[in-house]
């Protein structure tokens, strides 16, 4: 596939007709891709089909044309086995984000597309090196990781694994850019770029919590106010705590402490309370109108039972009336993804403004805060930290890089 290939209408494949996969098929069609949709079973296609047709109500309801509509919706053929495969010169596997199911699935289309096809993954955290490997074409192997609802977020997160060639990378950026989708380049890690540096800030959130520095409505409104277009406890509670709490067990294995995961998680899905998906998690919701009725009562046993709640000893350096301190953690990484060259540091605050919705990224709001403060409110939270002997407290450490900019007396970043 040439370096330009990205820009002409191609045949695409997605593998999973889940609620991810199906808003990725509307993505390609709606940019005039041809698309087979996949799926296991019948049951699994007809949930499939059953997305499409919400999206495209959705679609309509916006504006776009029913004739408009239906050109798009005839884009999809749904498809139950790979017959049509060697056709496709794009694949983007959507499946179970487990590394047994990406296996099956890779295996499977190395098989059956031809020798030119890229094969990219939707995974949000997994390695990509470790999913080309169960191809014979890991040149051909990449992230391509879009946000939910794929057919409307702007960022597509482009990540190649160790032997991803020059070529596919420069086909998978032209591909998405071809979508109208603000596209990328990640080097491989463990989240990626946004997803890791979101995760620090949810961690945040849920210390925040944990410690006794505000309440569930309080912190999810000071984040708000401040910055985001959701509070990050109501936003736990969209994707669930189960799922929150194995991506963060996650980071923390790769990462190490300054990911430690706070107990309040753990106790949240030990007992069931995992968000909207169960009617209750740090909001309790109306069990037939299925809004948000207020902070869950049952969470404050669960609160009180752990360790050093409403006893936090350094609330001189942190404080929820500052809305920026719970951005700490995630400025902080971000000096350290830039140390690490995970991606062009201009690429920083567009892609979490695409991907999450932040008003300003990381970046702008160190510069707004001050780089000398933000060093220095880290560094007093880290050594009252250090003095404890808390291992909890590594979120806190400062950068070398963000030291070495304070140092040099800069005030600006890019």
């Amino acid at each position: 596939m040439d370096s330009n290939s990205g820009l002409a209408k191609q045949k695409i494949a997605v593998v999973g007709a889940g609620t991810m996969g199906s808003s990725i098929a509307v993505a390609f069609a709606g940019a005039g891709h041809q698309v087979l949709l996949k799926d296991a079973d019948q049951a699994a296609l007809d949930r499939g089909a059953a997305n499409l047709d919400r999206i495209f109500a959705q679609k309509r309801k916006r504006g776009l044309s029913e004739q408009d509509a239906q050109i798009e919706r005839d884009n999809i053929s749904l498809v139950l086995d790979y017959a049509d495969f060697a056709s496709v010169d794009f694949v983007v596997e959507a499946a179970f984000e487990t590394l047994e199911v990406k296996q099956k699935i890779f295996q499977e289309l190395d098989e059956c597309c031809h020798l030119d096809a890229v094969l990219a993954t939707n995974t949000s955290s997994l390695p990509i090196s470790r999913i080309a490997s169960f191809t014979r074409r890991q040149d051909k192997v990449v992230g391509m990781h879009f946000f939910n609802p794929a057919h409307v977020m702007r960022l597509v997160e482009v990540i190649p694994g160790l032997d991803t060639s020059h070529e596919t990378v420069r086909a998978t950026l032209d591909l998405a850019s071809g979508l109208g989708k603000l596209a990328v380049r990640v080097e491989e890690c463990a989240s990626f770029l946004v997803n890791r540096l979101l995760g620090r800030y949810m961690n945040e959130s849920l210390w925040a919590l944990q410690d006794g520095l505000g309440s569930v409505e309080e912190i999810d409104k000071a984040a708000c106010d401040f910055l985001m277009p959701m509070g990050p406890l109501a936003l736990r509670d969209m994707n669930g705590a189960d799922i929150g709490l194995s991506v963060a067990t996650y980071n923390f294995k790769e990462y190490g402490d300054r990911y430690m995961v706070p107990e309040i998680l753990s106790l949240m899905v030990r007992e069931n309370l995992l968000g909207q998906k169960t009617m209750g998690g740090f909001y309790a919701y109306d069990p037939e109108t299925r809004k948000r009725n207020g902070e869950n009562p049952a969470l404050k046993p669960l609160l009180r039972s752990i360790p050093g709640h409403d006893e936090w000893t350094i609330h001189s350096s942190y404080n929820l009336d500052k809305a920026p301190d719970l951005f700490l953690p995630m400025i902080n990484e971000t000096f350290l993804i830039m140390q690490e060259r995970i991606c062009k540091p201009e690429d920083i605050d567009s892609a979490m403004t695409a991907g999450i919705g932040m008003r300003e990224g990381p970046l702008a709001l160190a510069c707004k805060i001050g780089l000398k403060e933000v060093l220095r409110k880290l560094e007093s939270a880290f050594e009252a930290g250090l003095g404890a002997g808390d291992k909890r407290y590594e979120r806190f450490r400062p950068a070398p890089l963000l030291k070495r900019f304070v140092w040099a007396g800069r005030t600006y970043i890019l």
